[in-house]
């Protein structure tokens, strides 16, 4: 049985994965799709799941944005910048990863969420009677 800290960094790291191998290829909507799968599979609090979505796919996304900031010498980003009033690029990088460890996050919340909807799981109540 996995324990709670490995089940935790388990998730963040196949979030990670699936989010950097994908978001190359397909939209980045698609990215939602995974935590979503994720917090059905697993059966842990929401707090646990919101954090290792958020983590998960903020730190992806930091990586792909700070990959993309350099091989475009940030042209792109200088343009984006001067379009949102945002007062540098590196906090135009901050804003987008965190937004989308935040999506992360509430697409496996919801995962977990549907789990619970769908479960037969009764609540075990203190009293007993035999």
């Amino acid at each position: 049985k996995i324990s709670i800290t490995m089940n935790f960094i388990l998730r963040i790291i196949l979030n990670g994965l699936f989010a950097f191998y994908f978001l190359s290829i397909l939209p980045w909507w698609i990215v939602l799709i995974f935590p979503f799968i994720i917090g059905i599979i697993f059966n842990k609090n929401y707090l646990s799941h919101f954090l290792s979505g958020l983590v998960g796919i903020g730190v992806a996304w930091l990586y792909l944005l700070l990959n993309l900031d350099t091989q475009t010498n940030s042209i792109i980003s200088s343009k984006i910048i001067d379009i949102l009033s945002i007062e540098s690029v590196n906090l135009l990088i901050i804003y987008i990863s965190l937004s989308g460890g935040v999506l992360g996050g509430l697409s496996e919340i919801l995962g977990k969420s549907l789990r619970d909807i769908f479960s037969k799981t009764k609540k075990q109540s203190g009293y007993k009677f035999n």
